[in-house]
């Protein structure tokens, strides 16, 4: 489902955005940045466009993302099963 963003201006939407690079970079980055850069979202759109190429629309890149986060959680989950049933066996 997509959300519409209201910003005012361009200006404000740019600071928007920025905002939430800033936010959701700043764990990503080593303990002895203070600061995310233009360098740090750089590296992120490269990965992305390495791996799912520089047309790929967000929001394909998003579902193939969540449905590879999803496989984990699963296996994980049977990695833990089967742990736990070798353990009581």
């Amino acid at each position: 489902m997509q959300y519409l963003c209201n910003y005012q201006t361009d200006i404000r939407r740019m600071i928007g955005v920025l905002q939430h690079w800033q936010v959701l970079l700043a764990p990503a980055c080593a303990a002895s940045v203070t600061e995310v850069t233009l360098a740090d979202v750089l590296a992120v759109i490269e990965a992305l466009q390495q791996t799912f190429g520089p047309t790929a629309p967000l929001e394909a890149i998003i579902q193939q993302l969540v449905e590879q986060d999803l496989r984990e959680q699963v296996e994980g989950r049977r990695q833990v099963r089967r742990e736990l049933a070798a353990a009581v066996a």
